[in-house]
């Protein structure tokens, strides 16, 4: 059943969740994607609508064109600039609220890239003790000494930053363990500094991604399965969201906080989408 508390007449723009709203995949690289039903219908209707679209995604570990070309593969109509990785998030917010300040990373390159395009010093080794801040993104390689050397850079007064909240990201296997978090949470008690996040569910991210897209967040629905993420995310800025009950969706809801509007999938917000547009063909005649 559809329940829904939002005119999608209103809305000008969308930002949507990728990992069981749009696709299910092998691992977090998305290798093996396959898109969800009614997912590349309802990308390719909103390009031919002219609706303004981005995909934000807590991957880390690629670059965005990267994750968008193995998504074209899977049958997505979208353009490279259109995936919007939590690295791109965290180099806008660094720079934004942290000028000047070098970075340590634990993470790879979809990480790394994005600071090193905004002009962002990047340390490495030894000299990471001294950053004035730690970045954690996904890096399936990180050691006791990386680990090391980020703890006594938060020591020393380097802020903690994580690129997502996700405890856990879905896939064809089903629920597997966020990496980012777990590492930033193991910092946090060891250093007794709590992480602030640079990708879902912060409010700063959506707004850097509204800002890519030239929408208001007031005009932009937010649209994912996790209630703790991306729906967190948009309600605590103010923008419609819409919760497809796939992915985590698809689990017994424990918490009050559900979309605006709550649909079975993609496929039946492409329905709504046109019948919005439909009565609103009808009302302007």
């Amino acid at each position: 059943m559809t329940v829904s508390h939002v005119d999608l007449r209103t809305v000008r723009g969308f930002v949507f969740d990728v990992d069981g709203t749009l696709i299910l995949s092998e691992s977090p690289d998305w290798s093996g994607a396959v898109p969800l039903p009614g997912a590349v219908e309802l990308l390719q209707w909103l390009r031919e609508q002219g609706y303004p679209f981005a995909l934000f995604t807590s991957g880390s570990t690629h670059r965005p064109e990267i994750y968008a070309t193995r998504l074209r593969a899977a049958g997505l109509p979208i353009e490279d600039w259109q995936v919007i990785t939590t690295g791109v998030t965290a180099a806008e917010i660094i720079a934004t609220d942290y000028p000047g300040r070098s970075v340590y990373v634990l993470g790879e390159e979809g990480t790394v890239a994005p600071l090193q395009a905004r002009g962002i010093r990047v340390v490495d080794g030894k000299e990471g003790e001294t950053a004035g801040v730690v970045l954690v993104g996904w890096s399936r390689s990180l050691t006791y000494d990386q680990l090391d050397i980020a703890c006594r850079a938060v020591w020393n007064g380097a802020d903690l930053l994580v690129t997502s909240a996700a405890r856990a990201f879905v896939s064809k296997r089903g629920l597997k363990p966020g990496w980012s978090w777990s590492i930033a949470i193991a910092i946090a008690e060891t250093t007794g500094k709590h992480p602030r996040v640079v990708g879902k569910p912060s409010v700063e991210a959506l707004r850097a991604v509204a800002r890519l897209l030239g929408t208001e967040i007031a005009a932009t629905a937010v649209v994912g399965d996790d209630p703790d993420l991306e729906l967190r995310m948009g309600r605590d800025a103010g923008a419609p969201t819409v919760q497809v009950r796939t992915g985590r969706g698809s689990e017994p809801i424990e918490t009050p906080l559900l979309g605006d509007l709550v649909v079975s999938g993609v496929g039946e917000l492409l329905e709504l989408l046109r019948e919005a547009c439909m009565r609103e063909g009808a009302a302007d005649r």
